[in-house]
């Protein structure tokens, strides 16, 4: 089986390089090809960054480009290494040689190797970039062959491509792919062996050698760029209700009086009837008007 991608062409992947290159560079990032989730860093830096708890599993981001500003939206409910990949593929998309409008990242969208007819090929391309972008930010080719060489030479490839996938905190799927674009495992049949191994085979490898907790990790996080403190100021400055404040902070599973909020519209007359335990309190009050 051909493991090339045939997107993936010299000068596609000259471009690829550069833009790593540039992005260490301009962003200073403190481990280049080696970022693990630094890569959130980055993303706050381009864009807006959002982590959210969505039930599917499968579902991993989304990606939107308005106004020429940039939403990366992440699965918080999947692994922390499957946000980090997603995340670095994500960023992909907000550059020209991969840009899209929108796009819905699932896990399918990052196995190659398969046939995704009903993507498209612009997508196709687009996604290919963007996988290969992800695997030269987090897993670079140095620091990849370097790692390896510091393992036991005793170990077999997949002890080491799980081992790897600790030290970059990345998915073991995206270390396999990296063995073969740099050519540490070139062999076929050798290639499809890695490639098919299970997750419940990983993980057995991950107790024995104690591990990828890390990377195994679910945070269910709710970080919406900011979002609480947007609609906490739209209402400071009167630009919202309080209602219109409690139903923007529903979305975080919070209430106003979380952030020591409270509803300050009561006139007096409806205050002393809820404080009070006299039912009679708004007849009295009502006869006196």
């Amino acid at each position: 089986m051909d493991y090339s991608n045939k997107h993936i062409t010299p000068e596609i992947l000259r471009q690829i390089n550069a833009e790593v290159a540039l992005m260490n560079q301009e962003y200073s990032l403190t481990s280049p090809g080696h970022l693990k989730d630094e890569i959130f860093d980055l993303l706050e830096k381009v864009g807006t960054l959002i982590f959210y708890p969505f039930e599917e599993e499968n579902f991993w981001g989304i990606y939107v480009s308005k106004n020429e500003k940039h939403y990366f939206i992440i699965n918080s409910s999947i692994t922390l290494e499957e946000q980090i990949f997603a995340g670095a593929h994500e960023l992909a998309h907000s550059l020209d040689m991969a840009k899209v409008k929108f796009e819905i990242v699932t896990a399918d969208l990052m196995t190659e190797y398969v046939n995704h007819k009903e993507f498209g090929e612009e997508l196709k391309k687009a996604d290919a970039i963007a996988n290969r972008f992800a695997a030269e930010l987090l897993v670079g080719k140095k620091q990849l062959q370097e790692k390896y060489d510091e393992l036991p030479e005793s170990y077999d490839y997949l002890t080491k491509a799980v081992l790897l996938s600790d030290i970059f905190l990345v998915p073991y799927r995206t270390i396999v792919k990296r063995y073969i674009e740099i050519e540490i495992v070139k062999d076929d049949d050798n290639i499809k062996k890695l490639l098919e191994v299970k997750k419940e085979t990983i993980k057995l490898i991950c107790e024995r050698y104690e591990c990828c907790s890390r990377n195994w990790e679910v945070s269910n996080e709710r970080k919406l760029g900011g979002y609480a403190n947007k609609a906490i100021m739209l209402y400071e400055e009167e630009l919202s209700t309080f209602k219109e404040l409690e139903s923007r902070l529903e979305l975080l599973k919070k209430v106003p009086e979380d952030y020591e909020i409270f509803d300050d519209s009561l006139n007096i007359h409806e205050f002393l009837r809820y404080a009070s335990d006299n039912p009679e309190l708004e007849e009295d009050y009502d006869e006196e008007d």
